[in-house]
């Protein structure tokens, strides 16, 4: 029954796989860009594959990200080997949740925020500001504010008291454990489909991060997390 969830692709199997048969599998698929301070408009998930350039979020007068995980998209970012589509490595797919999550900015035991990673204004104010839509065939499938795309991963929120008495602390986008944005009827999305994930900001509004004296910007990755259920080929 399982099987009956996920679209045929029949026509487009290669000829080295097993025809009429499906290799059914629980998955995750995801994609990433970068958010820094000052950043507008908007930025599209899912069309970059492995090996190509992340795309950066950020204002005019921040720099280029200097952390090297943040520049080219490797399996951390994205487990796409082609720009837009599943293809046959993946395959098609049945979405069941959708979540957001940010990069968590580490501190040391002073109390004092890494140059890279989210804090908590960061993510509170990309909350107030951002909205996501999630598109298949240039329809979208999905939409709504960040905070409506709960995290799936990383720490969901805690706060201390450091030595030199500041407060500090880690947030993450909504309750871990609610394993995102959960689809009652599942997106199905064929490998040849044209997939995209797009994070803006609402009404010519900016991101005002924490990092504006940094000239990175304090940059940050936002993944895109698709539970899905795959069928892939079978070889």
């Amino acid at each position: 029954m399982a099987i009956a969830l996920i679209p045929s692709s029949a026509g487009f199997r290669p000829p080295t796989a097993v025809q009429d048969q499906t290799d059914a599998r629980d998955d995750v698929v995801y994609s990433s860009l970068v958010i820094a301070n000052g950043a507008s408009n908007y930025g599209k998930m899912f069309v970059v594959p492995q090996g190509g350039n992340i795309q950066e979020l950020k204002g005019s007068a921040v720099v280029a990200t200097t952390q090297s995980h943040q520049k080219v998209h490797s399996e951390l970012t994205t487990n796409l080997e082609k720009a837009g589509e599943f293809g046959s490595g993946l395959g098609d797919a049945a979405v069941r949740g959708i979540s957001l999550c940010l990069e968590t900015a580490p501190i040391s035991n002073a109390g004092v925020y890494s140059t890279y990673g989210a804090c908590p204004a960061d993510v509170i104010d990309l909350g107030n500001k951002g909205y996501f839509q999630f598109k298949v065939g240039s329809k979208v499938m999905a939409g709504g504010p960040v905070g409506s795309f709960p995290s799936w991963a990383g720490p969901q929120g805690a706060i201390s008291t450091t030595a030199n008495v500041a407060m500090n602390g880690v947030l993450s986008n909504g309750n871990a454990l609610l394993g995102g944005r959960r689809q009652r009827i599942p997106i199905q999305i064929s490998r040849v489909d044209i997939v995209v994930g797009l994070l803006g900001f609402g009404n010519s509004s900016a991101f005002v991060g924490s990092g504006a004296a940094v000239a990175g910007g304090q940059s940050f990755l936002v993944w895109c997390l698709l539970n899905v259920l795959l069928g892939a080929d079978v070889r």
